[in-house]
């Protein structure tokens, strides 16, 4: 390079640009992952050729190709050729993350992996055409090249090697797109045999099975299987198992003993981590009311110790509250009919007394539900009698419980607060009903006790989603009551699009410092 030349201001614009470019690339390729450091390489390759095209090195290389007419040689230009390659790979790799960064902007998410892959070798291909239009269509076309590589050939070759080349490419799918990776945990078929990935190749994936055996099975089969990986997208598994229950017991009763149980194993995920325990009535048996139990574990590896365990406590809770798993056989009973008359007169007696003392509840009355639901919530509910200053709910416990004052007073007691009076017919305990928040007060028996009316989540919010009226005047008070105690929501909301862009145009700028 002349020193005139090299001393002239464009041409020391250029050489402050690669250096600046040849940093940026260190940066990348040691401080980031993905296509950063993609893009770090292409950087590191362009500017490094450059520099030495620029001091005059260059490195030519011949290249003998076989044409129809005859042997034609082609020189290419080494250093040229894989400075622009790697300049290729820089502007690819730019383009992925430029396109990755609208996408977070926009949607939240960045692309999928599949995605990236398909358009990285677009790009590159495209970049490939390019160069050698530029620089080769003078000696060969893309066609003679093709041809001379010898297309008869490599059409044997390829159909010899049909099967190994299906593997390999396969294999190329399952690593490109992530299906499996090494320590994944993973089944064939539905009902298959289950194990731990241990390796995985271009033609082959090794899996130890749970009963200690080496499975080697070929990509291309493995793609063709009804492969379950338990470890992707994340390691939750949802579980679903069944549970019959005798026709005398209320359905919302079995899942509220059902569901204690499923809110007390530490085994079972809880929101925020997985969707909330469920029960459901899947159908009406012979000799028993069918429930589905559901619930999410958080891994596939310890998920039978945790069903084991809630199944056997399940059988446990329904025992205590004398709630029948009936034999799926036929029962003669032998029945007093007036004693049974006088049970359920009396039974019936005291649901309507419930009734009329939950309807005197501004909460409860004609206005926002019906007598008919109001008895139904009776029967799904329990009664619990408080001595005075006997705590009915503990500051910062866990419950899914709201409770009406029947009778008498309580005392509602907030932590750094002064003490609430709370008379008949008054409730509490909605805020930790509504939102799965812990307690926010103490409650106890006021000066002669109180009588109350237990009521599960499982009993109420049924009767919310059928009165709106009544979800919304019981979420105004939660949130009156939250104001007036001085809770702060702390639940996060999902980014506006003008944020999310701002959070990428302030990330990305400060990834272009060479520092």
């Amino acid at each position: 390079m002349p020193p005139e030349v090299a001393s002239t201001p464009p041409y020391m614009i250029l050489w402050l640009l690669a250096l600046y470019a040849f940093v940026l690339g260190c940066k990348f390729v040691f401080r980031r992952r993905g296509d950063v450091r993609l893009l770090g390489v292409g950087l590191l390759t362009a500017t490094v050729c450059w520099m030495l095209g620029a001091w005059g090195i260059e490195i030519q290389l011949p290249l003998l190709i076989s044409l129809p007419e005859g042997p034609k040689e082609l020189v290419i230009p080494v250093l040229r050729t894989v400075g622009e390659i790697g300049l290729t790979l820089a502007i690819a790799s730019a383009t992925l993350v430029v396109i990755g960064a609208i996408a977070i902007a926009s949607t939240g998410s960045d692309l999928i992996r599949l995605q990236k892959a398909v358009l990285r070798t677009l790009l590159l291909l495209i970049g490939a055409v390019v160069i050698w239009q530029m620089h080769f269509a003078g000696q060969f076309s893309l066609r003679n090249l093709l041809f001379g590589l010898g297309g008869a050939s490599v059409f044997v070759i390829g159909l010899g090697l049909q099967r190994s080349m299906g593997n390999v490419f396969s294999g190329f799918d399952l690593q490109a797109d992530k299906v499996v990776q090494r320590g994944d945990f993973v089944q064939l078929g539905v009902g298959g045999p289950e194990g731990i990935v241990a390796d995985t190749s271009l033609r082959t994936t090794r899996i130890h099975s749970t009963d200690g055996q080496m499975m080697i099975v070929a990509n291309a089969d493995l793609l063709q299987r009804n492969l379950l990986n338990h470890d992707q997208p994340d390691r939750k598994l949802r579980v679903r198992r069944n549970v019959g229950v005798s026709y005398e017991v209320p359905p919302m009763r079995v899942k509220d003993a059902i569901l204690g149980v499923l809110n007390q194993d530490q085994g079972v995920l809880q929101s925020p981590h997985a969707p909330d325990p469920a029960v459901f009535v899947q159908g009406y048996g012979d000799s028993a009311v069918n429930y589905e139990v559901r619930f999410w574990v958080g891994d596939r590896r310890w998920m039978d110790d945790v069903v084991d365990r809630v199944m056997t406590r399940i059988w446990y809770a329904l025992r205590e509250q004398s709630i029948e798993i009936p034999f799926p056989i036929r029962t003669i009973r032998m029945t007093d009919m007036p004693a049974e008359a006088r049970r359920a007169e009396s039974s019936e007696v005291r649901v309507r007394e419930l009734e009329a003392a939950v309807a005197r509840c501004p909460l409860f009355a004609d206005a926002y539900m019906s007598g008919s639901e109001r008895r139904e919530l009776v029967r799904d509910s329990a009664e619990c009698v408080l001595a005075e200053g006997e705590l009915a709910v503990r500051l910062g416990e866990r419950s899914e419980y709201m409770y009406l004052v029947l009778e008498g007073e309580v005392e509602v007691r907030p932590e750094g607060r002064a003490s609430i009076r709370l008379p008949a017919p008054g409730w509490f305990g909605e805020i930790a009903l509504l939102r799965r928040e812990p307690r926010t007060a103490d409650v106890a028996g006021g000066p002669g006790g109180a009588r109350l009316l237990r009521m599960s989540r499982v009993s109420v919010l049924p009767a919310l989603g059928r009165n709106p009226k009544l979800a919304d005047e019981l979420s105004r008070v939660s949130d009156a009551r939250r104001e007036a105690i001085g809770m702060v929501d702390t639940a996060e909301h999902e980014a506006s699009v003008w944020r999310r862009t701002r959070t990428v145009v302030r990330s990305m700028s400060r990834s272009l410092r060479p520092w």
